[in-house]
């Protein structure tokens, strides 16, 4: 089985509770193809934890999202992306 490469992946928190995969992809199209996608979701309520995932194909978009989008503001809120 192959393993990601933890050095693809980035981690956004500061995600509104209605924030889904799609809002994600939309908002890292401009910065390169995505391997996988993954909101954090409370198994009771079924919103958004606050937090998701993204793995890059390459590790220089991972490394150019994180530049641009972090402090960003996006749904009233800032990110924060690491």
């Amino acid at each position: 089985m192959k393993r990601r490469d933890e050095e693809n992946t980035i981690r956004f928190t500061n995600l509104l509770e209605d924030a889904i995969e799609s809002d994600l992809r939309e908002l890292i199209a401009p910065f390169g193809l995505v391997s996988r996608v993954h909101v954090g979701i409370d198994r009771k309520t079924e919103l958004c934890r606050g937090f998701g995932f993204l793995n890059f194909v390459k590790k220089e978009d991972a490394e150019r999202a994180v530049l641009k989008l972090n402090g960003y503001g996006y749904d009233s809120l800032i990110l924060r992306v690491e």
